[in-house]
């Protein structure tokens, strides 16, 4: 157990020694030192990191396997290297450093945890977390009981040491789970808000027994010693819950919405961190366990969340936390590995975690494979085991021998486990629907669903003019589900908030109504429904919080619920009045993902010019008031509508795509305010194109040619074209004919014409195929917005079979009155 004494002159900082050219090393200096370690450290694990991720492997077992690599176990076995670059005499300076960082990332973890997380995911998450903690800790409490330990003499036999590390090995952290599930993008699956709600719960038994430990430490001292170290955590929880809450909670309300945290209070809350972790190790506690606590009194998000997350993330978590579990890896010698009794414990401990998580998981009816998987992830080791079994070296309680055992095994088995687990495990699995959801399939008397995802306030005014052109009536009626789409800030686990319509409907002009953006996104949308006779519309609005890289689960997994036909999306480029776009990498990502495994019909709305012309100009924004426009019924619902006015065109190349843009063509012909032209492309002869899927089109339009002769706004032309060129002619051609939207499908692979030109090659969007990526490209110059459809993919049947099963419905269009178009409010006519 003795490591020995080691005696050392502490040197200078820096600026004092001999430089290289007086013959000294700057080495011999603490700063240059720590520098060069850091830098060391860095480069490796990184380098790892990259070399591994394409195993899914974890950034925790690149950083301490760096570590690992730098230590005695290889490179400092060396020993002109290890005396050069991590030499005895810098190890108080790199304990010190790695250990104050660490405290600021724990409190950080801490501010970003939700204890409501637990109680919104209902029993699951308690039931596996409870089950996958107690069993494991029965199978290692007994495997550590009675004399089994004599053979590993450097393990303290104390009960309360062995009980505790059984609970190490036990236990699944909430901050060890994040950053997995995090780097996996599975935050907004089930599968990674069920882990996360179980995580928490075993951390929430782990922090009882930490403070039991404490105070049963203390009891061996006195019982006196035991009861002032009770009264001293008590004190702790008592300032953060009643003092420094408060103070937060007093700072998020002066703080204007939208606006950042003043840089004061910021600095505050960084210094009360450093008084927490000087008392935490006065009375015992540990730093780490005091800034936890007091990260859990921080609300999570913005705006005191997310600025203090700003300030952490980026040097501590970023350059210092690597610091630390490299610090770790140097004091583990796989040359000291030894197989013994503790191996299988270890070995109990895994066993017991998977077992205890996958039978309630299928007795609660996980599927088999989700529960294998949540079983391997609940197995995932990190930052808190490390904390512990460093705490118990530096503490004598275990040996480095012992202290290596736990080390590797954690890092094997979570270097194993995640990989399986992310293997086995495929979010997108529940997303495979085998029912139609289309708008070609849909009954004519059917209520359309549709959810539409906005980001921002800009988003509001396309949505609303898709939404009136959708024509909803009490007879064919539209459910709204609203999503709106907000960046996770301030916070690891993501959240999905269910809106109440009616408290929401009720504060519609009401004085001292929310000013948030949130609220008038929803606020403009309930007024929209209330434009409209009562059972035309009805608006369900929800908002997640999450990454834009898992963000499409939580889309997928509403419009699955839901059993929404069509999920309308924004274009991810928002144009400008005075040129250009601006572009948000993140909505395209989401796009990009949702457009992959939707379970329904998609539909890309690109609203040119931000609004001012196209489609959305006839449709106020979200900051005007549309109650008062129109006569109003008791009920406060309009008897009518304000005009709408619009000129659609629905061009048709061929394909699932292009027949399912044409169907909502068709819907929007019942609107008396919309035309509808349906243009149909025609290869030129010579051009040589599939029979088959020119049947299944030609039937399309022969019905959409009898819906025309029914109904004076739908009209069909064909047009003949033998290149792109010609293509490109047409569609600029849209321009001096006044439309306002343009309706096309997505995919057109079977076409004979574009597939020769090697257009794909040059798009900026590919995943919006070829025209529909030259429509919304900002070099293609025209004033109408575009609305490019993708059709249901089901198990592959388009893909395989163009047309195959596929029955064209459509619903008989009443034949209004001829009208002449006129823009509402624009200023100007179409004829």
């Amino acid at each position: 157990m003795d490591d020995g004494i080691n005696c050392y002159v502490v040197p200078q900082t820096t600026g004092t020694g001999r430089n290289i050219f007086q013959g000294g090393s700057p080495l011999q200096e603490s700063l240059p030192l720590l520098g060069v370690q850091l830098v060391l450290i860095v480069a490796v694990t990184r380098v790892l990191y990259f070399l591994l991720k394409p195993f899914k492997q974890p950034r925790v077992v690149s950083e301490i396997m760096g570590g690992i690599i730098l230590g005695p176990s290889m490179l400092s076995r060396n020993a002109a290297f290890k005396e050069t670059v991590f030499p005895a005499r810098g190890d108080p300076v790199l304990h010190t450093v790695a250990t104050f960082g660490l405290m600021y990332v724990i409190f950080l973890i801490g501010v970003r945890m939700d204890p409501m997380l637990v109680v919104r995911s209902g029993k699951k998450g308690v039931v596996i977390g409870l089950s996958g903690f107690v069993l494991p800790l029965a199978m290692t409490a007994w495997g550590f009981s009675g004399a089994a330990m004599v053979a590993e003499t450097d393990v303290t036999r104390r009960s309360t040491v062995l009980f505790a590390l059984s609970t190490s090995i036990s236990v699944t952290s909430f901050a060890v789970l994040s950053p997995i599930m995090s780097e996996l993008n599975l935050l907004n699956s089930d599968l990674g808000r069920t882990a996360m709600s179980a995580s928490m719960t075993t951390d929430g038994i782990a922090w009882l027994i930490m403070v039991g430990y404490t105070l049963a430490e203390a009891f061996l001292v006195s019982p006196l010693t035991s009861l002032w170290a009770f009264l001293s955590v008590a004190a702790l929880a008592a300032v953060i819950l009643f003092a420094v809450r408060p103070v937060a909670l007093k700072v998020i309300e002066r703080t204007p919405p939208g606006k950042p945290v003043d840089e004061n209070y910021v600095f505050f809350f960084l210094l009360i961190v450093l008084l927490v972790g000087f008392y935490s190790d006065i009375i015992g506690t540990n730093s780490f366990h005091g800034a936890l606590m007091l990260g859990l009194a921080i609300p999570d998000g913005p705006p005191l969340g997310t600025a203090l997350g700003e300030k952490i993330d980026a040097m501590v978590s970023g350059l210092i936390l690597p610091l630390y579990y490299a610090m770790t890896g140097l004091s583990t010698d796989v040359w000291c590995l030894h197989f013994g009794r503790l191996q299988l414990i270890i070995f109990l401990g895994w066993l017991g975690k998977l077992v205890g998580v996958m039978v309630p998981s299928l007795y609660l009816e996980i599927p088999l494979r989700d529960a294998v998987s949540l079983s391997l992830f609940m197995n995932s080791k990190g930052i808190v085991e490390v904390i512990t079994f460093n705490f118990f070296l530096t503490n004598k309680l275990i040996g480095k021998g012992t202290f290596s055992v736990l080390m590797c095994s954690s890092v094997a088995i979570t270097a194993v486990s995640v990989p399986v687990a992310a293997c086995l495990y495929d979010p997108a699995r529940r997303y495979a629907v085998y029912k139609r959801r289309t708008l070609q399939h849909l009954k004519a008397d059917a209520d359309l669903r549709i959810l539409a995802c906005v980001h921002d306030q800009s988003h509001v005014p396309g949505t609303l003019s898709v939404l009136e052109a959708s024509h909803a009536t009490p007879q064919t009626p539209i459910g709204l589900y609203l999503l709106q789409l907000v960046e996770i800030a301030g916070r690891s686990a993501p959240v999905f908030i269910p809106h109440n319509p009616r408290r929401n409907a009720s504060r519609i002009g009401a004085p001292g109504a929310p000013s948030s953006d949130a609220d008038r996104i929803i606020n403009a949308f309930f007024r929209h429904e209330l434009r409209h006779p009562e059972g035309a519309i009805s608006v369900h609005p929800f908002t997640t919080i999450s990454p834009y890289a898992s963000m499409h689960d939580e889309v997928c997994r509403l419009a699955v619920d839901k059993r929404t036909s069509l999920i309308l999306l924004h274009y991810h480029k928002r144009h400008m009045l005075a040129g250009g776009a601006h572009a948000a990498a993140g909505l395209r990502v989401v796009n990009r993902k949702v457009l992959e495994v939707a379970p329904c019909s998609v539909a890309v709305f690109v609203d040119r010019n931000a609004g001012s012309v196209g489609l959305s100009s006839f449709i106020p924004g979200p900051m005007q008031d549309y109650s008062s426009s129109g006569s109003s019924t008791g009920s406060g619902r309009p008897t009518s509508a304000p005009q709408f006015r619009a000129a659609v065109a629905a061009l048709f190349f061929g394909g699932g795509d292009d027949r399912e843009a044409m169907s909502y063509a068709a819907r929007m012909a019942r609107h008396p305010g919309v035309t509808v032209a349906v243009v149909r492309f025609l290869p030129a002869r010579g051009i040589k194109d599939d029979p088959a899927d020119r049947r299944v089109d030609n039937r399309a339009i022969e019905e959409m040619k009898a819906l025309a002769a029914r109904s004076r706004n739908m009209r069909v032309k064909e047009e003949l074209v033998g290149d792109m060129e010609r293509i490109v002619e047409v569609l600029r051609g849209l321009d001096k004919a006044g439309y306002d939207l343009v309706v096309v499908g997505m995919r057109h692979r079977w076409y004979p014409v574009m597939p020769a030109n090697g257009l794909s090659d040059w798009s900026e969007c590919p995943e919006l195929g070829v025209i529909g990526d030259l429509l919304a490209s900002s070099d293609f110059d025209t004033p109408y917005s575009v609305l490019i459809m993708k059709q249901q993919d089901q198990a592959g049947l388009n893909a395989a079979v163009p047309g195959a099963q596929d029955l064209w419905r459509s619903g008989s269009v009443c034949g209004p009155p001829p009208r002449t178009l006129s823009t509402s409010g624009s200023g100007h006519h179409r004829q």
